[in-house]
């Protein structure tokens, strides 16, 4: 198999070279080997080299360090940021008396990674052998340490070693060979997938961030679909979200609070606290940010009065039953869910970029809403209807304030471009929001893919105009005196039409007592 050199991100190259120079080992490595080798298309470029995170920063002038179990260096290059890390070896053949307090042999959860070591067994610590083969970006030469290159060319997605072991090490292995099946169009080894059911219980013990990052991963990459029948066939979406699975099973919207019973610890613990966090910490740039975003709405009609934040519901007690009219209907047709996942794959594959959190949970909710929404339905109370739909999105999957308020947004908004069978003159909401204007028009297409509703007859998703800057008058600037305290008072006019220009003859004043500094020359 040959790679194509011209693929990959000439910074990318930079970076490998800078480190060579300075004497350090440094290859590219993960991803985009793999999907250089797959004759894919890379969406980052990672970087390993035997350089230390302190001496990578002493290195790059554009590097930050992040992480805590896990640290590593992001080296910024205007937009694009490439992931450096360090060789790691195996944290389990740390000394007895370097071992973390109540860690035993039986406890294989990886709480702490950064043991450095060698290029080979960086290889062999990492998650499957398709992500663990090195390439020279100069030369086009791969080192392969895990016979990575057999299962690249069979199309399969195994564990280094024992995946008995590696799933214990860190269940989010599982979601990600889900992922990569998915995406790459891979099959997984039989012992893999069989551990991957054995162990799919382990995912609880991750933080809760990690989890959910995953769970939108796997949706935003364009497969979708493949993603979410994996999980259904593995058993992997009961654990990460019940209600998902129950609505697919067309038992309607369960509303109790919580994960569910898979979730065997604190939640006060397992969300606000510090214990559990893990990787999360790690590229958290838009989960760190989400509760701080901008809150963008629309103009509300009359029905959407009197509407309470998503984060301030009721609770579960006076939550209303399963098939009251502010919950979705049981009856809905299952296989409608897979319809929208298909569109959701089609839209994302059409796109530059990916669809975001809020796109992402409104695919998932429409399959059951988008009858009560229709204009019609007879449904009088949207803003319960939805409010109740995302409850346990929110609760399950921990999904951030502002994604949590645009997906009710997004909902509601799109109730005005769904088609009514009678005629009718609907005012299109205004957008005061380019971010959620965007989502808008990725959910219309959604809807319209997965409803056959010609995407033209729907009405325009316009955003709010940008705001109109005063014009910058071309003058000439006022000039200013040492320290731009205050411009230079103009001379008298008898002055200008003397004979002979006067000199001047000041002490460093400025202000209104310049003027006292001019005088005649003798």
């Amino acid at each position: 198999m040959t790679i194509d050199l011209s693929q990959i991100d000439p910074d990318a190259v930079k970076v490998v070279q800078r480190l060579r120079r300075f004497g350090y080992e440094a290859f590219l490595v993960g991803g985009c080997v793999r999907d250089l080798l797959l004759g894919r298309k890379p969406k980052d470029f990672d970087v390993s080299t035997s350089a230390t995170p302190p001496e990578l920063r002493r290195l790059f002038r554009n590097c930050r360090i992040i992480g805590r179990r896990f640290r590593l260096a992001h080296i910024f290059f205007g937009p694009k940021i490439f992931e450096t890390s360090t060789f790691r070896a195996n944290p389990r053949e740390i000394e007895e008396d370097e071992k973390l307090p109540g860690e035993t042999s039986e406890d294989l959860l990886i709480r702490r990674d950064n043991v450095f070591g060698t290029a080979e067994q960086d290889a062999q610590r990492r998650d499957f052998t398709i992500n663990g083969l090195f390439l020279d970006p100069e030369s086009g030469q791969v080192t392969d340490y895990v016979t990575g290159m057999a299962d690249i060319e069979a199309r399969m997605v195994r564990t280094i070693g024992d995946p008995d072991i590696r799933f214990r090490e860190d269940p989010i292995r599982i979601l990600r060979a889900v992922k990569f099946a998915a995406r790459c169009e891979l099959s997984i080894e039989d012992e893999t997938m069989r551990r991957m059911v054995e162990h799919a219980q382990e995912i609880s013990k991750c933080a809760q961030a990690r989890v959910s990052e995953e769970f939108f991963r796997l949706l935003r990459a364009g497969a979708a679909h493949r993603s979410m029948e994996l999980l259904v066939e593995l058993k992997l979406l009961p654990v990460m979200m019940p209600a998902l699975e129950a609505w697919r099973q067309g038992q309607g919207v369960p509303t109790e609070r919580g994960r569910g019973a898979h979730r065997q610890h604190d939640e006060r613990t397992s969300f606000n606290g510090q214990a559990e966090r893990g990787e999360a910490d790690q590229g958290e740039d838009a989960r760190g940010e989400a509760d701080q975003g901008e809150q963008g709405g629309y103009e509300r009609g009359e029905d959407d009065q009197g509407e309470n934040d998503l984060m301030e519901m009721a609770p579960p007690e006076a939550a209303p039953e399963t098939n009251s009219p502010t919950t979705p209907s049981a009856s809905a047709d299952p296989q409608r869910l897979w319809t929208y996942l298909d569109a959701l794959d089609q839209v994302t594959s059409s796109e530059e970029t990916s669809p975001s959190n809020a796109v992402v949970i409104a695919a998932l909710v429409m399959p059951w809403l988008y009858e009560a929404l229709a204009p019609g339905s007879g449904s009088r109370d949207a803003g319960s209807l939805v409010t109740n739909s995302l409850r346990p999105f929110i609760e399950q999957l921990r999904i951030s304030r502002r994604d949590a308020e645009n997906t009710r947004q997004l909902l509601l908004m799109l109730r005005h471009f769904i088609p009514s069978r009678e005629p009718q003159r609907r005012r299109p909401p205004r957008i005061n929001n380019r971010d959620l204007a965007a989502d808008l028009t990725w959910v219309v297409k959604i809807v319209a893919r997965a409803e056959a509703i010609p995407l033209e007859g729907l009405p325009a998703v316009e955003a709010a105009p940008a705001p109109v800057l005063a014009p910058v008058l071309e003058t000439a600037p006022t000039p200013k005196v040492a320290g731009a305290l205050s411009p230079i008072p103009s001379l008298p006019s008898e002055w200008l039409r003397a004979s002979e220009r006067p000199r001047f003859l000041g002490n460093g004043c400025f202000g209104s007592n310049i003027a006292s500094s001019w005088r005649y020359a003798e």
